[in-house]
Protein backbone atom coordinates (compact mmCIF):
# COMPACT_ATOMS: atom_id res chain seq x y z
CA UNK A 1 0.00 0.00 0.00
CA UNK A 2 1.63 3.37 -1.29
CA UNK A 3 1.78 6.06 1.18
CA UNK A 4 -1.07 8.20 -1.19
CA UNK A 5 -3.74 5.22 -0.68
CA UNK A 6 -3.03 5.56 3.21
CA UNK A 7 -4.25 8.74 2.60
CA UNK A 8 -7.04 7.99 1.30
CA UNK A 9 -8.42 6.58 4.21
CA UNK A 10 -7.40 4.15 6.43
CA UNK A 11 -4.59 0.76 7.07
CA UNK A 12 -6.26 -2.67 6.96
CA UNK A 13 -5.83 -3.11 10.63
CA UNK A 14 -8.21 0.05 10.54
CA UNK A 15 -5.53 2.66 11.94
CA UNK A 16 -7.00 6.44 10.65
CA UNK A 17 -5.23 8.19 8.39
CA UNK A 18 -3.38 10.94 9.57
CA UNK A 19 -3.75 14.78 9.31
CA UNK A 20 -1.11 17.13 8.23
CA UNK A 21 -3.66 19.36 10.60
CA UNK A 22 -2.64 17.26 13.21
CA UNK A 23 1.45 19.03 12.74
CA UNK A 24 0.06 22.92 12.39
CA UNK A 25 1.94 24.75 14.19
CA UNK A 26 -0.43 25.94 17.40
CA UNK A 27 1.39 27.33 20.17
CA UNK A 28 1.96 24.48 22.78
CA UNK A 29 2.79 24.58 26.13
CA UNK A 30 5.97 23.28 27.21
CA UNK A 31 4.32 20.12 28.90
CA UNK A 32 2.72 19.48 25.38
CA UNK A 33 6.03 19.62 23.94
CA UNK A 34 7.76 17.50 26.59
CA UNK A 35 5.53 15.14 25.24
CA UNK A 36 6.46 14.94 22.04
CA UNK A 37 9.39 13.78 22.64
CA UNK A 38 8.04 10.37 24.72
CA UNK A 39 8.31 7.16 22.73
CA UNK A 40 7.19 4.67 25.89
CA UNK A 41 6.39 1.19 26.29
CA UNK A 42 4.17 -0.60 28.23
CA UNK A 43 3.48 -3.95 29.71
CA UNK A 44 1.01 -5.88 27.95
CA UNK A 45 0.35 -7.71 24.81
CA UNK A 46 -3.72 -7.07 24.08
CA UNK A 47 -5.72 -4.37 24.66
CA UNK A 48 -7.47 -6.29 28.01
CA UNK A 49 -4.50 -5.13 30.20
CA UNK A 50 -3.56 -2.73 32.70
CA UNK A 51 -0.16 -1.61 30.41
CA UNK A 52 -2.67 -1.14 27.23
CA UNK A 53 -5.05 1.26 29.57
CA UNK A 54 -1.97 3.63 30.69
CA UNK A 55 -1.08 4.04 27.36
CA UNK A 56 -4.39 4.74 25.71
CA UNK A 57 -5.29 7.31 29.13
CA UNK A 58 -1.84 8.74 28.29
CA UNK A 59 -2.39 9.12 24.77
CA UNK A 60 -5.97 10.33 24.77
CA UNK A 61 -4.33 13.16 27.84
CA UNK A 62 -1.57 13.79 24.84
CA UNK A 63 1.05 13.14 27.19
CA UNK A 64 3.28 11.18 25.18
CA UNK A 65 4.81 11.37 21.59
CA UNK A 66 4.50 7.73 20.47
CA UNK A 67 4.05 4.13 21.73
CA UNK A 68 7.23 1.81 21.67
CA UNK A 69 6.29 -2.01 20.93
CA UNK A 70 8.88 -4.85 22.68
CA UNK A 71 9.28 -8.67 21.93
CA UNK A 72 6.77 -9.01 25.29
CA UNK A 73 3.81 -7.00 23.35
CA UNK A 74 4.03 -8.93 20.25
CA UNK A 75 2.61 -12.44 21.46
CA UNK A 76 0.09 -12.23 19.01
CA UNK A 77 -0.93 -10.93 15.63
CA UNK A 78 -4.89 -10.43 17.06
CA UNK A 79 -3.18 -8.84 20.17
CA UNK A 80 -0.56 -6.74 18.90
CA UNK A 81 -2.61 -5.53 16.16
CA UNK A 82 -5.97 -4.81 18.11
CA UNK A 83 -3.54 -2.37 20.46
CA UNK A 84 -2.37 -0.49 17.18
CA UNK A 85 -5.75 -0.01 16.59
CA UNK A 86 -7.00 1.20 19.53
CA UNK A 87 -3.67 3.82 19.74
CA UNK A 88 -4.13 4.45 16.18
CA UNK A 89 -7.47 5.54 16.84
CA UNK A 90 -6.95 7.48 19.59
CA UNK A 91 -4.12 9.18 18.67
CA UNK A 92 -3.62 9.04 14.70
CA UNK A 93 -0.56 11.25 15.22
CA UNK A 94 1.37 9.31 17.36
CA UNK A 95 4.44 6.98 16.43
CA UNK A 96 3.95 3.32 16.55
CA UNK A 97 7.35 2.07 17.03
CA UNK A 98 9.05 -1.67 16.98
CA UNK A 99 12.12 -3.35 15.88
CA UNK A 100 11.30 -5.05 11.96
CA UNK A 101 14.77 -5.52 10.90
CA UNK A 102 14.34 -9.43 9.99
CA UNK A 103 16.37 -12.43 10.95
CA UNK A 104 16.52 -12.56 14.64
CA UNK A 105 14.93 -9.17 14.82
CA UNK A 106 11.54 -9.17 13.79
CA UNK A 107 8.88 -8.70 16.24
CA UNK A 108 6.43 -9.34 13.41
CA UNK A 109 7.92 -12.89 13.01
CA UNK A 110 6.46 -15.00 10.79
CA UNK A 111 5.13 -17.60 13.82
CA UNK A 112 2.50 -14.61 14.13
CA UNK A 113 1.68 -15.13 10.08
CA UNK A 114 3.60 -12.40 9.01
CA UNK A 115 6.13 -12.88 5.67
CA UNK A 116 9.51 -13.76 7.33
CA UNK A 117 12.58 -11.22 6.25
CA UNK A 118 15.59 -12.68 5.81
CA UNK A 119 18.62 -11.16 7.90
CA UNK A 120 20.63 -8.48 6.59
CA UNK A 121 23.74 -10.65 5.41
CA UNK A 122 21.96 -13.17 3.73
CA UNK A 123 19.87 -10.57 1.55
CA UNK A 124 23.43 -8.63 0.95
CA UNK A 125 24.95 -11.82 -0.14
CA UNK A 126 22.21 -13.17 -2.03
CA UNK A 127 19.99 -10.54 -3.59
CA UNK A 128 20.66 -7.31 -5.67
CA UNK A 129 19.94 -4.08 -4.55
CA UNK A 130 16.83 -3.81 -6.56
CA UNK A 131 15.57 -7.10 -5.40
CA UNK A 132 16.18 -6.05 -1.87
CA UNK A 133 14.07 -3.38 -2.17
CA UNK A 134 11.03 -5.28 -3.76
CA UNK A 135 11.61 -7.82 -0.66
CA UNK A 136 11.82 -4.57 1.85
CA UNK A 137 9.23 -2.97 -0.45
CA UNK A 138 6.61 -5.99 0.17
CA UNK A 139 7.86 -6.24 4.25
CA UNK A 140 7.10 -2.44 4.69
CA UNK A 141 3.10 -3.19 3.27
CA UNK A 142 2.69 -5.69 5.88
CA UNK A 143 4.36 -2.97 8.49
CA UNK A 144 1.86 -0.37 7.76
CA UNK A 145 -1.27 -2.80 7.38
CA UNK A 146 -0.26 -3.86 11.27
CA UNK A 147 -0.67 -0.59 12.27
CA UNK A 148 2.98 0.51 12.42
CA UNK A 149 5.08 3.89 11.43
CA UNK A 150 8.26 3.77 12.76
CA UNK A 151 10.88 0.69 12.12
CA UNK A 152 13.92 0.89 14.59
CA UNK A 153 15.81 0.06 12.05
CA UNK A 154 17.72 -0.39 9.93
CA UNK A 155 21.14 -1.61 10.79
CA UNK A 156 24.11 0.39 9.12
CA UNK A 157 26.73 -1.19 11.74
CA UNK A 158 29.16 -2.66 10.11
CA UNK A 159 29.39 -6.99 10.35
CA UNK A 160 31.96 -8.90 12.29
CA UNK A 161 31.20 -12.48 12.76
CA UNK A 162 33.19 -12.22 15.67
CA UNK A 163 30.47 -9.73 17.36
CA UNK A 164 28.03 -11.21 19.72
CA UNK A 165 25.42 -8.22 19.34
CA UNK A 166 25.53 -7.65 15.87
CA UNK A 167 27.90 -10.13 13.98
CA UNK A 168 26.40 -13.03 15.44
CA UNK A 169 23.22 -12.84 14.07
CA UNK A 170 23.83 -11.16 10.69
CA UNK A 171 22.36 -8.24 11.04
CA UNK A 172 24.91 -5.94 9.24
CA UNK A 173 25.27 -6.05 5.02
CA UNK A 174 28.69 -6.34 5.34
CA UNK A 175 32.41 -4.32 5.83
CA UNK A 176 32.39 -2.22 3.23
CA UNK A 177 30.47 1.53 3.47
CA UNK A 178 29.15 1.78 0.41
CA UNK A 179 27.12 -1.52 0.20
CA UNK A 180 25.79 -1.39 3.77
CA UNK A 181 24.55 2.33 2.54
CA UNK A 182 23.38 0.94 -0.66
CA UNK A 183 20.87 -1.93 0.97
CA UNK A 184 20.43 0.08 3.97
CA UNK A 185 19.00 3.19 1.61
CA UNK A 186 16.87 0.67 -0.46
CA UNK A 187 15.39 -0.27 3.37
CA UNK A 188 14.51 2.78 4.02
CA UNK A 189 13.57 3.84 0.66
CA UNK A 190 11.05 1.25 0.46
CA UNK A 191 9.33 1.70 4.41
CA UNK A 192 9.25 5.57 3.81
CA UNK A 193 7.29 4.72 0.23
CA UNK A 194 4.36 3.30 2.30
CA UNK A 195 4.74 5.94 5.12
CA UNK A 196 6.67 4.85 7.91
CA UNK A 197 9.77 5.91 9.25
CA UNK A 198 12.84 4.45 9.95
CA UNK A 199 15.76 5.09 12.34
CA UNK A 200 19.42 4.31 11.01
CA UNK A 201 21.19 2.16 13.68
CA UNK A 202 24.04 2.40 15.86
CA UNK A 203 26.00 5.42 15.63
CA UNK A 204 28.90 5.57 15.53
CA UNK A 205 29.18 1.88 15.29
CA UNK A 206 28.30 -1.52 17.00
CA UNK A 207 29.63 -4.03 14.56
CA UNK A 208 33.09 -4.28 15.88
CA UNK A 209 32.36 -3.53 19.70
CA UNK A 210 32.60 -6.90 21.92
CA UNK A 211 30.01 -6.37 24.76
CA UNK A 212 26.04 -5.80 24.88
CA UNK A 213 24.79 -2.71 25.92
CA UNK A 214 21.50 -4.20 27.13
CA UNK A 215 23.72 -5.51 29.94
CA UNK A 216 26.22 -2.50 30.44
CA UNK A 217 27.99 0.02 28.87
CA UNK A 218 30.53 -1.38 25.61
CA UNK A 219 33.60 0.39 25.31
CA UNK A 220 34.52 1.17 21.72
CA UNK A 221 37.44 2.67 21.91
CA UNK A 222 40.12 -0.05 20.66
CA UNK A 223 38.15 -1.58 18.22
CA UNK A 224 36.20 1.09 16.39
CA UNK A 225 37.99 2.99 13.18
CA UNK A 226 36.74 6.00 11.30
CA UNK A 227 35.21 3.82 8.57
CA UNK A 228 32.80 2.73 10.69
CA UNK A 229 31.14 6.15 10.04
CA UNK A 230 31.32 5.71 6.40
CA UNK A 231 27.69 4.03 5.71
CA UNK A 232 25.92 7.01 7.89
CA UNK A 233 27.86 9.33 5.99
CA UNK A 234 27.18 7.98 2.79
CA UNK A 235 22.70 8.45 4.16
CA UNK A 236 23.21 11.38 5.13
CA UNK A 237 24.57 12.71 1.91
CA UNK A 238 22.24 11.00 0.12
CA UNK A 239 19.60 12.55 1.74
CA UNK A 240 18.23 9.06 3.01
CA UNK A 241 18.96 9.75 6.98
CA UNK A 242 15.92 11.30 8.69
CA UNK A 243 16.24 9.59 12.01
CA UNK A 244 19.61 8.23 13.65
CA UNK A 245 19.90 6.22 16.91
CA UNK A 246 23.08 6.18 18.46
CA UNK A 247 24.38 3.48 20.77
CA UNK A 248 25.06 3.20 24.07
CA UNK A 249 28.56 3.03 23.56
CA UNK A 250 31.77 4.90 25.17
CA UNK A 251 34.63 5.75 23.13
CA UNK A 252 37.61 7.85 24.79
CA UNK A 253 38.63 9.30 21.82
CA UNK A 254 35.72 10.77 20.21
CA UNK A 255 34.73 11.98 24.00
CA UNK A 256 38.07 12.12 26.08
CA UNK A 257 35.18 12.98 29.22
CA UNK A 258 34.43 9.32 28.66
CA UNK A 259 30.31 9.74 28.27
CA UNK A 260 28.28 7.12 26.73
CA UNK A 261 27.16 8.11 23.26
CA UNK A 262 23.42 8.63 24.98
CA UNK A 263 24.31 11.48 26.47
CA UNK A 264 27.99 12.76 24.73
CA UNK A 265 27.57 16.36 22.74
CA UNK A 266 30.58 15.92 21.05
CA UNK A 267 29.93 12.08 19.10
CA UNK A 268 25.95 13.46 18.47
CA UNK A 269 25.89 17.36 18.33
CA UNK A 270 29.76 18.06 17.60
CA UNK A 271 30.96 15.10 15.08
CA UNK A 272 27.38 14.54 13.54
CA UNK A 273 25.77 17.23 13.37
CA UNK A 274 28.50 19.34 13.57
CA UNK A 275 31.55 17.70 10.91
CA UNK A 276 29.22 14.90 9.44
CA UNK A 277 26.32 17.93 8.41
CA UNK A 278 23.49 15.87 9.62
CA UNK A 279 20.27 17.69 9.96
CA UNK A 280 17.68 15.16 11.24
CA UNK A 281 16.63 13.97 14.96
CA UNK A 282 17.62 11.98 16.86
CA UNK A 283 16.55 8.73 18.99
CA UNK A 284 17.68 6.90 21.91
CA UNK A 285 18.09 3.39 22.29
CA UNK A 286 16.07 2.43 25.03
CA UNK A 287 17.29 4.14 28.43
CA UNK A 288 15.41 0.96 30.32
CA UNK A 289 18.53 -0.94 29.29
CA UNK A 290 21.11 -2.32 31.79
CA UNK A 291 24.01 -0.02 30.62
CA UNK A 292 21.92 3.35 31.45
CA UNK A 293 19.79 2.26 33.99
CA UNK A 294 22.48 0.47 36.09
CA UNK A 295 24.41 4.03 36.28
CA UNK A 296 22.01 6.66 35.86
CA UNK A 297 18.65 7.24 37.59
CA UNK A 298 15.89 8.22 35.30
CA UNK A 299 15.55 12.30 35.12
CA UNK A 300 19.78 12.31 34.99
CA UNK A 301 19.47 9.86 32.11
CA UNK A 302 16.68 11.68 30.32
CA UNK A 303 18.33 15.32 30.66
CA UNK A 304 21.72 14.45 29.57
CA UNK A 305 19.88 12.64 26.45
CA UNK A 306 18.47 16.04 25.99
CA UNK A 307 21.73 18.22 26.43
CA UNK A 308 23.75 15.96 24.27
CA UNK A 309 21.37 16.72 21.31
CA UNK A 310 18.63 13.61 21.34
CA UNK A 311 15.10 14.67 20.17
CA UNK A 312 13.27 11.61 20.84
CA UNK A 313 14.08 10.01 23.92
CA UNK A 314 12.72 6.18 24.22
CA UNK A 315 11.88 4.67 27.88
CA UNK A 316 10.51 1.48 27.32
CA UNK A 317 9.35 1.34 31.37
CA UNK A 318 9.64 -2.25 31.51
CA UNK A 319 12.15 -3.07 34.21
CA UNK A 320 10.14 -1.25 36.55
CA UNK A 321 6.93 -0.16 35.03
CA UNK A 322 5.80 3.50 36.30
CA UNK A 323 2.19 4.13 35.05
CA UNK A 324 2.71 7.71 35.66
CA UNK A 325 6.31 8.34 33.74
CA UNK A 326 5.11 10.86 31.42
CA UNK A 327 4.25 13.36 34.29
CA UNK A 328 7.48 12.43 35.82
CA UNK A 329 9.02 13.15 32.38
CA UNK A 330 7.26 16.61 31.78
CA UNK A 331 8.18 17.38 35.30
CA UNK A 332 11.85 16.45 35.03
CA UNK A 333 11.75 18.44 31.43
CA UNK A 334 10.21 21.85 33.53
CA UNK A 335 12.18 21.74 36.40
CA UNK A 336 15.48 21.34 34.32
CA UNK A 337 14.64 24.57 32.24
CA UNK A 338 13.59 26.27 35.68
CA UNK A 339 17.26 25.08 36.95
CA UNK A 340 19.00 26.71 33.59
CA UNK A 341 20.12 22.55 32.76
CA UNK A 342 18.16 23.24 29.71
CA UNK A 343 16.20 26.20 27.84
CA UNK A 344 13.25 25.58 26.09
CA UNK A 345 14.81 27.02 22.98
CA UNK A 346 16.46 23.32 23.02
CA UNK A 347 12.83 21.74 23.34
CA UNK A 348 12.17 23.71 20.42
CA UNK A 349 14.61 22.18 18.15
CA UNK A 350 13.61 18.77 18.91
CA UNK A 351 9.96 19.34 18.53
CA UNK A 352 10.67 20.64 15.49
CA UNK A 353 12.77 17.97 14.10
CA UNK A 354 10.16 15.41 15.03
CA UNK A 355 7.53 17.42 13.44
CA UNK A 356 9.67 17.34 10.02
CA UNK A 357 10.30 13.47 10.47
CA UNK A 358 6.21 13.20 10.96
CA UNK A 359 5.45 15.59 8.33
CA UNK A 360 7.89 13.55 5.73
CA UNK A 361 5.16 10.62 6.16
CA UNK A 362 2.33 12.34 5.93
Amino acid sequence: MHRRTFLQGMTASGVAALSPAAFASAPLTLRQKAARMLLMGFIGDNTATDGAAAIAGHLEEGRIGGVLFLRHNVRSREGVEGLTRQFGAIAPDAWMAVDQEGGAVQRLSSDLGYSPIPRAYVISEEQSVDEARLLYSEAAAEFRAAGFNLNLAPVADVQDDENGVIGRWGRGYGVDGERIADYAGAFIEAFESEGAACAIKHFPGHGRSSGDSHHGFVDISESWSDAELDPFRRLIDAGQAHLIMGGHLTHTGLDPAGNPVTFSHPILTDLLRGQMGYQGALVTDDLDMGAIRENYNQREAVIRSIQAGNDMIMMSNSAEPDPNLPVRFADWIEDAIAAGELTEARIDESVARLTALRQREL
